[in-house]
Parts: C-alpha cells; sequence; structure tokens
C-alpha cells in the first residue's frame, strides 16, 4: 500500500500539489520537487507518456511539489465513480484494447496496434452505440407463404441498454459466510451497456511528495491540493 499525507484541498480544480517544509533551502526544495517529479511519472498510468513528460516540480524557498497540464492525470491520480457513458449515443468509437496474445488482431489482420509506455500491446477497434432506445428486430421468412415473422426483438447496444453478464463467479466460490455462490453473477457487473467502470485511486502524486520528503529525513504533515493562486491561499 502507497504511503501518503494528509490534505487540505484549496481549490476544485487544482493543477499542483504543494508541501511546505518550514526552513527548507532553495537547493534541497529543487532536488526534492525533481525527484517527486521523476517518482510521479513513474508510476502513472502511461500510453504515450505525453502527460507524464508534461508533469513538471515545483519549488521554492519553504516549499516544494508537483505540477501537471493534463487535466486527467488529477482523474488518473484519485480516481472516478463509474459511470453510463450516455455522450457516445449514436456515435461509432475507436478504441485500443489490451491485446497481449494478438487474438484480435489475428481476426482483422489489417488493424493498428502499438505498445504502450508501460509495455501494453493494444488492438484498434471500432463498436457503434447505438441511440437511446433502438431496438434489433430479426425476421425470418415463412419458406411456403413467403410471410415475415418476428423471432427476435431485443435492445441494440446504445448507452444504458441491458448489458451483458460480464462474468461469473468460478465454481467452488464462497461467501464471507461459507454460503456457496459458484456459478453466481460476480460483483462488478452493472447490467447496462456502454457502462465506464471507473478508474481505482493511484495516489501517485501524494505518494511521490510523501517519499521524497521522508528520504531527505522530513516527517510529512500536510500537502496542499491546489492551483496556480496557491500562494494566496495558504497559511502562513
Amino acid at each position: 500500500m502507497l504511503s501518503t499525507t494528509a490534505e487540505i484541498v484549496l481549490s476544485q480544480s487544482p493543477d499542483r500539489l504543494i508541501m511546505k517544509i518550514k526552513g527548507l533551502e532553495m537547493s534541497k526544495a529543487y532536488e526534492m520537487a525533481f525527484q517527486a517529479t521523476s517518482e510521479a511519472r513513474r508510476q502513472m498510468p502511461k500510453v504515450t507518456g505525453a502527460a507524464a513528460d508534461r508533469i513538471e516540480p515545483v519549488y521554492g524557498p519553504g516549499f516544494f511539489g508537483v505540477m501537471w497540464q493534463d487535466k486527467y492525470v488529477w482523474y488518473q491520480d484519485r480516481g472516478i465513480r463509474a459511470f453510463t457513458m450516455n455522450s457516445l449515443a449514436g456515435k461509432t468509437i475507436p478504441m485500443w484494447v489490451n491485446d497481449p496474445g494478438g487474438a484480435i488482431k489475428a481476426k482483422n489482420p489489417k488493424a493498428k496496434t502499438r505498445t504502450t509506455v508501460d509495455g501494453r500491446q493494444q488492438t484498434l477497434i471500432f463498436r457503434k452505440a447505438a441511440k437511446k432506445g433502438t431496438r434489433i428486430q430479426k425476421f425470418h421468412k415463412d419458406p411456403n407463404t413467403g410471410a415475415k415473422y418476428l423471432v427476435s426483438d431485443k435492445p441494440a447496444s446504445y448507452p444504458g441498454a441491458p448489458g451483458r453478464i460480464g462474468s461469473r463467479n468460478a465454481a467452488g466460490t464462497k461467501d464471507e459466510n461459507g454460503n456457496s455462490i459458484g456459478g453466481q453473477i460476480s460483483k462488478g457487473n452493472t447490467g447496462v451497456r456502454w457502462r465506464h467502470p471507473g478508474l481505482e485511486p493511484r495516489l501517485f502524486l501524494n505518494n511521490s511528495l510523501t517519499t521524497v520528503s521522508q528520504r531527505y529525513g522530513f516527517l510529512p504533515t500536510i500537502i496542499y491540493v491546489t492551483d496556480g493562486t496557491w500562494a494566496g491561499r495558504m497559511d502562513k
């Protein structure tokens, strides 16, 4: 588990984390800020690495920290709740999916592939999100009369439509009371389509400051979550 430090949030749209250390000299603040930046870049998830390159050191007499330019870095750090992606309705969406064994690529040899900075093999696919309320109907034709009749009527894959079961508990699985739940629908299945599963908090920004302060022999007490106006908003 990552070591973290208590925070005081001073901004609803933060772009930096700052730790104040009484008596911290400029030269040491410089070193600590650059080491914290290196730690944050190392720990954060990376595809192209561009956002990691835009994490920068912040420092001055009595403080050090890190700042970021891309807003989604904050969400990667703090995580987000699961939500239905309603804005995708009616759109065709390109998706980079993990394909470690190349099975998806084998089905479509012309598909683009890439290797992310953190080592994942991915293949580009496209999926269409239908408009809300759309249904898929299938008809068969009677060979004798030529009349068509409905054989299937189900929701299309639109955001919020009834979803497939993503996974079931493995055979032999038991709950906390010892009851068998093997084969039952596992937790985490939302029951609707185009549902973003959310992101677990990674806290690499906080941990980077905590780790470096401990490395230099300082006891971390408070980290300020703030923005470019931080100097006028922090208690002196």
